[in-house]
């Protein structure tokens, strides 16, 4: 297999040049379960696992590989040990579950993220959710794509592509439907070959069946929703990648009942352009844009150009990585403390040792 169709590019490459001299190989990883992970290479397919020398120098779970990714491969016959995982160019990223702060990869190395919405009413088009997957899109690198799914059992279909539109902007939307296959055709074609797709959203918005329907076959289960809300279950339980005919590949990732914000005001700002565009009128450099006087964030909201959901939105996800980065920062501030107690410890025992 040729590394090109799987994405590699002059970025993996000169990442790589270090390992090729210790005869390592380049693979990418296309399944990602319970820490076995299968690996497409120029050597073919192959059932990988990460090395003990890995283990050793992993500093958190980010650091091992997920679906996406470019690995080092030192390969023996048929199996094969990821000894590193390249820098990545792009990744789907977000706070992981619970209280523990730490980023959990969903995907890598992706160029688009389709953002999945069902128009089948409940809880699954939810523009504050959007804004959310917008945010954490260019945050991590990749570009959004609005994909709203079930519109063969939407009514006012056009009043749903004004309401994206509204909290998208300029952000390509698609309409389209996974039973029939309405508007599919027009997605798959719009990725080129080569380029790396993820697909994500809430459980119940029809992200399996999406990729059944451009692959052309059944490669996903599907799952039925509750009547109340039209949420679904769990019916993707790992990450795979996927080879559409086009050239291009999916990535179906599992659905998120809770989408925890991970990075900087990087991607806030690109996803609030107006909010910021606003604040540049505001009286005071650190205006927090919450009653101050001459604030242009609220005589924007006052005069009726920004939606007050919307603002409070931003607030919100402002505040969350605000908590964020003071988690992060006290979690690297004892993190330094308990390295320096152990080499405090370790040369002291030296010392005696020399006494």
């Amino acid at each position: 297999m040729k590394l090109h169709t799987l994405g590699w590019n002059k970025f993996f490459e000169k990442n790589f040049e270090y390992f090729k001299i210790q005869g390592l190989k380049p693979g990418r990883v296309v399944k990602e379960s319970r820490h076995l992970y299968r690996v497409y290479c120029e050597e073919g397919q192959l059932q990988a696992e990460v090395s003990g020398h890995f283990h050793y120098t992993a500093a958190c779970k980010s650091d091992y590989p997920t679906v996406g990714d470019w690995v080092a491969l030192r390969i023996v016959d048929t199996t094969a040990m990821i000894e590193k995982v390249l820098p990545r160019s792009s990744a789907f990223s977000r706070k992981a579950a619970g209280d523990e702060t730490e980023e959990q990869v969903v995907a890598a190395n992706i160029d688009y993220l389709c953002i999945v919405c069902g128009l089948d009413g409940g809880r699954n088009f939810n523009l504050r959710g959007i804004e959310r997957y917008i945010a954490m899109a260019r945050e991590g690198g990749a570009q959004p794509v609005m994909v709203l799914n079930k519109v063969d059992l939407c009514t006012q279909r056009e009043e749903a592509l004004i309401q994206a539109r509204s909290v998208g902007g300029d952000i390509p939307v698609y309409l389209v439907s996974a039973l029939d296959g309405e508007g599919t055709g027009e997605l798959g074609r719009s990725f080129g070959t080569g380029s790396t797709v993820a697909f994500a959203g809430p459980s119940g918005v029809g992200k399996s069946a999406l990729i059944n329907k451009l692959m052309g076959e059944d490669v996903q289960a599907t799952g039925s929703q509750r009547d109340s809300d039209r949420r679904g279950r769990h019916t993707t339980t790992h990450k795979e990648l996927f080879f559409l005919e086009g050239g291009a590949m999916v990535i179906d990732t599992p659905g998120m009942r809770e989408l925890q914000l991970w990075g900087s005001e990087d991607g806030l700002e690109n996803t609030f352009s107006e909010i910021y565009e606003a604040a540049r009128n505001c009286r005071f450099r650190d205006c927090t844009h919450q009653g101050e006087p001459g604030c242009g964030v609220v005589e924007l909201l006052a005069e009726g150009g920004l939606d007050p959901e919307r603002y409070q939105n931003y607030l919100d996800m402002r505040a969350e990585l605000n908590y964020l980065e003071s988690r992060v920062s006290e979690k690297g501030r004892l993190e330094r403390k308990k390295r320096e107690k152990e080499l405090s410890r370790i040369i002291k025992n030296l010392n005696k040792e020399r006494d």
